[in-house]
């Protein structure tokens, strides 16, 4: 514990050490996402890219392997229910001790502490956690000292998990890492000891494995799990033609309460501008989660128009709402104008020309952002790719909203950019390869155990 505190306070020395290297790191960065062979080496065999880890493994005849899995949170739980359906289908016979929560419990896994129950967002949220932190790390010790499980599988959530798998390898446990950390987004010097803390590392992102093996991590990628979602939820195609039918505009204004705030008044307003060459545009705001619905509301009754700007109506007018299954929405859509994160990524592998919209919520809150981000895009397609595919945007200044209309104009209309989005957003979607992350992973897993007959996970 003094350990890790003491890491903490050391925080703001390093983001001043980074502050001051930032720009060499985002030359290294872009150099690396730019060169595509490196990134498709992405798709070699584990057995060479994983050799390290894979030959630590052994067959146990005598009992059920002893597998512990961690998901500190929802969507970590869910990958981590995907890869327990995914071992059983490779034929790994596996025990499973957990910190989860009731998706894990159903597959039959003996969760010891709750962990995906609680997410825990921003400085002030980790320290109010310190308790919870503590009970689920007592935990941990408890099961090491125990009941030692013979592989340790983390899901996402590093903050925890790096400190977790540190005191595995202490005694002995191979560590993998599911959904490797971005730290080659930001804080770049996380690296050296992330390299201490894990055996093996699966990437969702073809050119992470590139990051992560010139730091001397074991990476291999298996396919990003959203290929996989959107192939089990595929929309009802009546429902997506209804949609391209009338050229809507789909808004995504992001999934926390705070970047709904800061970023849907913005959205609202691209939407008037665009309304004064096409009054009958459609627009929808989507969501997945009914929690969201009512703030939604609540900030679109709000929006107010900036001064100075011609309008006879409120932002909100004629604005839809819709909660639920997006996909429907994001495949039939003219244009998405998404607040940077996953949801962006999903409509440009839907095919559809997006806005990735990042406002920050003030000036110094854009510098933090600057400077602690060492790649030279946040949009996920445009890391994919290497390049500006997709239109981005990172500001704190409400009047850029302006830019970003006029860049949802190019793309609203037919012409060179709209042609040359689309034809970009096809050469990514294949880039990504295909999907199986689960069943990939699982093998891997199924490898280490020596299960008889388990694959590799090559694929092309």
């Amino acid at each position: 514990l003094l350990r890790e505190i003491a890491r903490n306070l050391l925080g703001p020395f390093r983001f001043a050490l980074q502050i001051a290297t930032n720009k060499r790191h985002r030359a290294k960065s872009l150099e690396v996402l730019r060169d595509r062979d490196r990134a498709m080496g992405s798709f070699a065999d584990p057995e060479v890219t994983l050799a390290g880890f894979l030959v630590q493994g052994r067959a146990i005849p005598d009992r059920k392997p002893h597998v512990f899995l961690s998901a500190g949170e929802t969507s970590g739980e869910m990958h981590a229910a995907q890869l327990m359906d995914a071992c059983q289908v490779q034929g790994l016979d596996a025990r499973y001790t957990a910190f989860g929560g009731d998706l894990l419990k159903e597959r039959g896994a003996d969760v010891r502490f709750p962990l995906s129950a609680r997410a825990i967002m921003g400085l002030f949220g980790v320290f109010a956690a310190v308790p919870w932190i503590l009970r689920a790390y007592y935990r941990w010790l408890k099961v090491l000292r125990d009941d030692p499980p013979d592989l340790v599988v983390l899901m996402d959530n590093p903050g925890l998990h790096v400190v977790m798998a540190l005191e595995a390898r202490r005694h002995r446990i191979p560590v993998v890492h599911y959904v490797a950390p971005q730290y080659w987004a930001w804080g770049p010097w996380r690296m050296q000891r992330y390299r201490h803390a894990v055996d093996a590392c699966l990437t969702i992102l073809p050119f992470e494995t590139a990051f992560f093996r010139a730091a001397k991590v074991p990476a291999h990628y298996i396919g990003h799990p959203l290929l996989d979602e959107l192939e089990r939820e595929r929309p009802d195609p009546k429902a997506v033609a209804a949609v391209r039918a009338e050229r809507t505009l789909v808004i995504l204004p992001g999934s926390r309460s705070k970047e709904i705030r800061v970023n849907l008044p913005g959205q609202l307003r691209v939407v008037q501008e665009l309304r004064e060459t096409e009054p009958e545009l459609r627009a929808v705001v989507v969501h997945r989660d009914p929690k969201r619905e009512a703030l939604i509301r609540e900030v679109m009754t709000g929006a107010q128009v900036p001064d100075g700007a011609p309008s006879d109506r409120p932002l909100n007018h004629g604005v839809e709402v819709a909660i639920g299954p997006i996909g429907q929405w994001l495949a039939g859509a003219h244009l998405v104008l998404a607040k940077s994160g996953t949801g962006s990524l999903e409509a440009s592998l839907h095919g559809t020309p997006t806005l990735v919209v990042y406002q920050t919520d003030g000036a110094f809150s854009q510098w933090i952002f600057r400077n602690s981000v060492t790649v030279p895009f946040i949009g996920a397609a445009n890391l994919i790719a290497g390049r500006e595919i997709v239109p981005e945007f990172i500001f704190a200044d409400p009047a850029r909203w302006g830019d970003v209309a006029a860049a949802a104009r190019k793309l609203w209309q037919p012409g060179e950019d709209r042609a040359v989005c689309l034809e970009n957003l096809s050469h990514m979607r294949r880039e990504l390869g295909h999907g199986g992350a689960s069943g990939k992973a699982a093998a891997i897993l199924a490898r280490f155990f020596r299960v008889a007959g388990s694959c590799t996970g090559r694929h092309p």
